[in-house]
């Protein structure tokens, strides 16, 4: 009989979502991620657009799921070192608490996620050094204290990192709108008389319902859009002085904020790479997981021969996106067992 395990790499809510799916139909599956509590990101989330869903309310559902399932195998606080396809299997060499393992898995799924930019690089916004800037992750993680502390003026700014050749990323990071959006929702709701503004290159909700809650948040939460850059951030009266364009009015703008909120890009993980070229896979110009093209696989996730991938991994994505990524990938490796089960006989 073929051993048909399937390995899952990465604990995110794509990673979950591909296991629970291959294990639904019977299959063994083993799921790794070096962390030692699964969830990725967004089990540090709170509410998650459009539809205010709890970010670990969502992945406390899936790790019941997961747990109730006795053909999942959890390995937490493991890494992968190495992948390597041997003729019709993929050997993996585990790493855990110092002590190396080996296992054969027909198929395997990369759902390794992604790593936040560092708003280091940005100086003139002082995060890492100024008092009261801090990054949209730090955000989700700091929202109850935030939302908790009275603030009279705050700030986002967005694109730090992303569709920036010079210090960040050319490619748009796809969320940080809509993140951005539901953040400064949330801070207005807690703190109704705080001075919310939002400075941006161009807005892009291109969710479903993604408009409709931007519209929303400047009409009804009255937050206010400023389309320009924010080029220094000063630390002046135990405040942040903020020196800005406004490039439709075409005029220099200054304000004063107790809060500074840097909308920083997705980037590839650190560890998808060497983990794609082991297994013959390629990476785009940016570092992100590049598929095999439409007309050569039935399946979008396909990396390589029995090896898909799921999230963030291939490209910045919200976390639905990424559920039905880690689906799509589960589809892909029970198609590919299914049809070598077919060579088989």
């Amino acid at each position: 009989m073929l051993n048909e395990d399937v390995l899952v790499v990465g604990g995110g809510v794509a990673g979950m979502q591909a296991a629970i799916d291959i294990a639904a139909s019977g299959r063994d599956v083993v799921l790794v991620d070096k962390d030692k509590n699964l969830g990725g990101h967004v089990k540090d989330y709170g509410a998650l657009f459009p539809d205010l869903t709890q970010g670990a309310t969502l992945v406390k559902q899936k790790i019941q799921i997961i747990k109730d399932n006795p053909k999942i195998t959890l390995m937490l606080g493991t890494e992968i070192n190495k992948l390597q396809h041997t003729n019709n299997t993929i050997k993996a060499n585990f790493i855990s608490t110092g002590n190396p393992k080996e296992q054969n898995f027909t198929a395997v799924v990369i759902a390794t996620g992604f790593d936040n930019f560092d708003g280091k690089k940005y100086g003139e916004y002082g995060y890492g050094r100024y008092p009261g800037v801090i990054t949209g992750i730090d955000f989700e993680h700091q929202e109850e204290t935030i939302l908790n502390t009275p603030i009279k003026t705050a700030v986002f700014i967005k694109c730090v990192g992303s569709r920036d050749r010079s210090k960040g990323m050319p490619y748009c990071s796809k969320i940080c709108c809509m993140y951005t959006a539901k953040q400064a929702a949330e801070l207005k709701k807690a703190q109704p008389n705080a001075q919310v503004y939002i400075f941006y290159m161009d807005i892009r909700s291109n969710f479903k319902n993604g408009e409709e809650f931007v519209r929303g948040v400047m009409e009804n939460q009255h937050i206010k859009y400023i389309r320009g850059r924010v080029g220094k951030v000063i630390p002046t009266n135990n405040r942040l002085l903020i020196r800005a364009e406004d490039t439709l009015m075409g005029v220099p703008l200054e304000l004063e904020a107790d809060l500074v909120v840097l909308a920083t890009a997705m980037v590839p993980s650190k560890s998808t790479q060497s983990l794609v070229t082991q297994v013959g896979g390629k990476l785009d110009a940016n570092g992100f997981i590049l598929p095999i093209p439409m007309a050569e696989s039935e399946n979008p996730m396909s990396l390589t021969k029995g090896v898909f991938y799921a999230g963030a991994c291939g490209f910045p994505c919200d976390v639905k996106e990424a559920l039905n990524q880690g689906s799509a990938a589960a589809a892909g490796v029970l198609g590919y067992l299914q049809s070598n089960r077919g060579a088989a006989k």
